[in-house]
């Protein structure tokens, strides 16, 4: 629907409006100063989608990750009501585009430029096409944010280095001297244990064991990497079982709690990059250590400072994307009232038709009946057109009107028109060329 222009990508305005799909986010972040985005990720996805069907928000696509859920939707709907989606922000337009590019750049990351972000977007979109929940103009937003995101890492350095939160926290563990030789155990069988096992095989001689009760997940994950599996969430167990141990999983509580590490009486690193938090960090014992994401915000704001200059090119190509997204908006709002002028038309000739045939069948001339239908054809199609321009001649929107006779005049001819009309999209022009040369061959 049309919106009022705000300043923004003058190229695209054409009097005082630009037309655009109105994309909506409800969001929780990492950046969120309460625990606000630990109560929503505790909500499973049956229980967020049952909410926005309530609502009637039926297309829409869900992006959750360890930092973040983001719910995209194109409907008009507004959630002020706290107990749908509690201490939620809330984007739409302009901003709501934009954010999605910088979510697939990597710029809103923890760590900037990370690359696992991409494949959760692309992922989150999947499962929406396939159950029916997105459309049209999502999947277009959505396909467009993932090439984006592959663009600005082929073109900037934004991705290079450790630049993913399991690749800097294995980092941080291979600066301890905990990698190599040393008993690493992996709580979770998902895909961020996948992750840092992926990450953990490319160091040497770690001995690695994966954690958890889902016997087949964590089956085909260990034999996937070659690597361990137990069947088992004892904490004392694994405790005893490794020097360092990772917690990687979607539980929504606390898995080792302060107790258990109080009584630790070892050396042992514990690292928990879950989100809400396993590992109860509340606790006194010299021998143990723990890194969680929290803790990693010093080493991912050293990593944002020196890539500032990527950051910035990377800003300037969302840019331009933006304007070829709302070009692409504009153009696909334009064909639909394209679409409803010849429908119109159609609906128009076929009165007129049935009209000339009953009054022939009552005896009147064919030729003036004939001429007569002409006029009231003409008359019916182009009385909106004129009175709009005239309209706008009175709103002061002369130079507008102006553009756009010069413009038509050009295809006064059937060659012109033809020629102009099917050489822009060869795919586009397949799918009009039919209707239109039918309309035209009719009249």
């Amino acid at each position: 629907m049309p919106i009022k222009n705000t300043g923004s990508f003058d190229e695209l305005v054409r009097g005082d409006y630009v037309l655009v799909s109105d994309l909506k986010i409800i969001m929780w972040d990492f950046r969120a100063g309460d625990n606000s985005l630990e109560k929503i990720l505790k909500l499973d996805d049956d229980e967020i989608q049952s909410r926005l069907s309530q609502k009637n928000v039926e297309k829409r696509i869900i992006l959750r990750t360890c930092n973040r859920l983001e719910i995209y939707y194109d409907a008009d709907v507004i959630f002020d009501d706290e107990n749908v989606f509690p201490a939620s922000k809330f984007m739409r337009g302009e901003g709501a585009i934009m954010h999605i590019l910088r979510v697939s750049a990597g710029l809103e990351s923890m760590s900037v430029g990370e690359n696992e972000i991409l494949r959760q977007i692309k992922e989150a979109m999947e499962k929406s096409i396939k159950e029916g929940r997105s459309n049209k103009f999502l999947s277009m937003v959505f396909h467009r944010a993932i090439k984006l995101g592959k663009e600005i890492r082929e073109r900037t350095e934004i991705s290079h280095g450790k630049v993913s939160i399991p690749s800097i926290m294995i980092d941080q563990i291979g600066k301890r001297g905990l990698i190599s030789d040393k008993r690493i155990g992996i709580v979770g069988t998902g895909k961020m244990a996948a992750t840092i096992v992926k990450y953990l095989k490319k160091e040497e001689n770690a001995v690695i064991t994966i954690y958890g009760r889902n016997d087949e997940a964590g089956k085909e994950l260990a034999d996937l990497f070659s690597v361990n599996f137990r069947k088992t969430l004892d904490i004392p167990v694994i405790i005893e079982e490794s020097d360092v141990i990772i917690t990687a999983t979607t539980s929504k509580t606390i898995l080792i709690d302060r107790m258990e590490i109080e009584n630790i009486k070892k050396r042992v690193l514990l690292v928990d990059i879950s989100n809400p938090k396993n590992i109860d960090e509340n606790f006194i014992n010299p021998t143990v250590e723990l890194l969680n994401l929290e803790m990693a915000n010093q080493i991912m704001e050293e990593n944002r400072k020196r890539k500032e200059k990527d950051i910035v090119l990377a800003e300037e190509i969302i840019k331009k994307e933006m304007n070829k997204i709302y070009a692409k908006i504009a153009e696909g709002e334009i064909e639909g009232y394209i679409s409803e002028i010849y429908g119109k038309a159609r609906e128009v000739l076929q009165d007129e038709i049935t009209r000339y045939n009953a009054a022939v069948n009552a005896g009147h001339d064919p030729s003036e009946t004939l001429t007569a239908m002409g006029n009231s054809f003409i008359n019916k199609i182009l009385a909106p057109q004129t009175l709009t321009l005239k309209r706008m001649i009175r709103e002061g929107k002369t130079e507008s009107v102006r553009d756009y006779l010069d413009s038509a005049s050009d295809f006064s001819d059937e060659d012109s028109y033809q020629k102009d009309f099917f050489s822009e999209d060869p795919k586009e022009s397949q799918s009009q060329q039919p209707q239109n040369h039918q309309l035209s061959q009719t009249l």
